[in-house]
């Protein structure tokens, strides 16, 4: 059987290929939506906004959060370990003091290396910032709350206090009673306590390209009227760790005692601060009204799972050295 086709008079094609042609629409038409069915499933920022008022926290929403962010909450012992970590680096770079003949002051290295950081840190902060869809329809506050959220927990945070450890080692050790910088910039009329404020200011809060000096606002000062205990608490160790040392036998400004303090007091600190930022942001979402004074402070312990950070960051074996967050927790 033939059919005339509308195309002009004379011309004539089988029915079979009208079948063909009909066959391959009717393949093709499903991959038109495809687009926007993978549009939909795909995960955003503000789709994780409830995660912020969950209790206890759930482990798919925390999937979400890396899938999203490449971020998730780090169980202590991790954190523990990259604060280890770190104290041991710099009790090394420190050493290459000795070679450079600068017994009394800061070692070209140690500077290059705190300058990379830095860079490398406000660079990751702004990457980290674009991942937010802040134009969503969702609210800024609450946009800005799940940012403040993700920023706590990434190794940007826990690199910036770290910095900030780094430096109380400097002053403790009298490596701030010259210039830093220049004799022209922080040269004659500044003290070493001068030197260790303005690096804190551009280390502590340069680092996140000043974004945390907003938080300390917005989040740190309610939440250490809230939360003072664990504050409290944290200042406490902090004060009394070197008089502890001292006790045991390990002279706080040794070699090794330098990289005790700085590892105990990086960690104490660490943890200290995610757990009062992350208190108060889920405190904001409405835990106080709908649970208890402690809720907060236990889902903030309840969401550090090790399953999910493996899964994040090591479940693809040496993937895990191009992941910025894993990076900055253990390499650099």
């Amino acid at each position: 059987r033939q059919v005339r086709c509308r195309g002009g008079p004379g011309r004539w094609r089988s029915s079979s290929n009208l079948r063909v042609v009909a066959s391959w629409a009717g393949l093709i038409a499903p991959l038109a939506w495809l687009p926007c069915v993978l549009a939909q499933n795909r995960i955003m920022a503000s789709d994780l906004l409830p995660y912020l008022s969950d209790s206890p926290p759930t482990v798919q929403v925390a999937t979400g959060l890396c899938n999203v962010f490449r971020v998730v909450e780090k169980p202590y012992y991790i954190l523990f370990g990259s604060c280890w970590i770190c104290a041991v680096m710099q009790q090394i770079i420190d050493a290459t003091r000795n070679y450079e003949e600068r017994l009394e002051e800061l070692g070209l290295f140690q500077k290059v290396y705190v300058g990379i950081q830095l860079f490398t840190l406000v660079l990751e902060t702004l990457i980290l910032f674009t991942k937010v869809n802040w134009l969503s329809g969702a609210s800024v506050w609450m946009m800005y709350n799940l940012y403040v959220y993700v920023f706590v927990h990434s190794s940007i945070f826990v690199r910036s206090i770290m910095m900030s450890m780094i430096i109380w080692d400097w002053l403790l050790a009298k490596l701030l009673k010259r210039p830093v910088f220049g004799t022209e910039y922080d040269g004659k009329g500044w003290s070493d306590w001068e030197r260790a404020l303005l690096l804190i200011l551009i280390l502590q809060f340069g680092s996140s390209a000043f974004f945390m000096a907003v938080i300390m606002v917005t989040h740190v000062m309610p939440a250490l009227v809230l939360y003072y205990p664990v504050f409290l608490g944290a200042a406490a160790f902090v004060v009394k760790v070197r008089q502890w040392l001292k006790f045991l036998g390990v002279d706080p400004d040794g070699r090794v005692g330098r990289g005790l303090v700085m590892a105990s007091n990086s960690f104490v600190v660490v943890a200290a601060f995610q757990t009062l930022i992350t208190s108060i942001i889920r405190v904001y979402a409405g835990a106080l009204s709908k649970r208890n004074y402690f809720t907060p402070i236990m889902d903030d312990i309840s969401s550090r799972r090790i399953q999910t950070w493996y899964e994040c960051h090591l479940s693809q074996g040496l993937g895990a050295f191009k992941d910025q967050d894993f990076l900055n927790l253990f390499v650099r």
